[in-house]
């Protein structure tokens, strides 16, 4: 269906020149019937110049069916088919490798023992003409102690975040839009040209997409929840907002990224994970 709207909406210009060369057509066939009946005398060559009139305004009229339906289905039905998805950047770029963090390896404190105190040694006495005359060599005096140093203060724990800050790509911050097929796209840094994140996450990891806005029934701010594995989706992939657009105060609304680690895509959108990167920035849009 898509293929076909595609090749009327292309090929228009041939398909209207061909419906008035078919009208031309059928009136120089007219002109031509017309001409025969009022040269003729006879009733039978009358009724064929009659059948052939016939069959030149049913020419003319298939004609000019024919542009109005194209014109129609140009005009009214091409733009409310949803056009496909297309890449944000070539599919040459290079594949996001995730940067490794290791953890600091962390000194342990080390003491330092004083060294061994020699043991004093007693010299033994030797016998001399006064009974009493016995003498000692005195005790050397220990080496001083060599001081020990501070423990060193272990180094703080490294962060868990794994991946960088997403960066959002659409709808633009203040953006305002009024077609109900809503895309979003995030982790093409237009830069760098080349994606910051993955575009596709391993299994147990979610892109969280968290849109916000202020609920006129409830009068309280509401929050709409996605996750998923890829960059980008619509109201084909998990979101359509064309139902929070008259709740929503002033058809203003927000929204932000962040990866995230969860056990399953329903563990994610309750919020039962653990963040693997930096909240994205918050951007705005609007839903007149």
């Amino acid at each position: 269906m898509t293929a076909f709207l595609e090749l009327l909406k292309t090929y228009a210009i041939f398909w209207y020149m061909a419906g008035v060369i078919a009208v031309l057509f059928g009136i120089k066939m007219l002109f031509d019937a017309r001409r025969a009946a009022r040269t003729t005398l006879f009733t039978l060559e009358q009724e064929q110049a009659s059948d052939r009139a016939f069959r030149a305004v049913v020419v003319m009229l298939a004609a000019t069916l024919f542009i109005g339906a194209v014109a129609g289905i140009n005009a009214f039905v091409t733009p409310a088919v949803p056009t496909p998805e297309a890449d944000q950047i070539s599919p040459t770029a290079p594949p996001f490798t995730p940067p490794v963090i290791l953890p600091s390896a962390t000194p342990q404190p080390t003491q330092t023992l004083p060294p061994p105190t020699a043991a004093p040694t007693v010299q033994p006495t030797k016998a001399s003409v006064a009974p009493t005359s016995a003498s000692t060599q005195p005790t050397p005096e220990p080496p001083p102690t060599a001081p020990s140093e501070p423990p060193t203060p272990a180094p703080t724990a490294t962060s868990n975040l794994i991946y960088p800050r997403p960066p959002l790509n659409t709808p633009p911050d203040g953006d305002s839009i009024g077609s109900n097929n809503i895309r979003f796209s995030w982790g093409y840094n237009q830069e760098a040209d080349a994606y910051d994140v993955p575009q596709t996450l391993p299994p147990d990891q979610f892109y969280r997409v968290v849109v916000m806005y202020t609920s006129v029934s409830q009068n309280k701010a509401q929050s709409i929840v996605v996750c998923l594995h890829e960059t980008s989706m619509d109201r084909r992939t998990g979101l359509d907002l064309t139902d929070y657009r008259s709740d929503a105060v002033g058809g203003d609304f927000k929204w932000n990224v962040v990866i995230v680690r969860a056990a399953s895509q329903q563990a994610c959108e309750a919020g039962e994970m653990s963040a693997q990167s930096p909240p994205s920035q918050t951007f705005s849009f609007k839903l007149p």
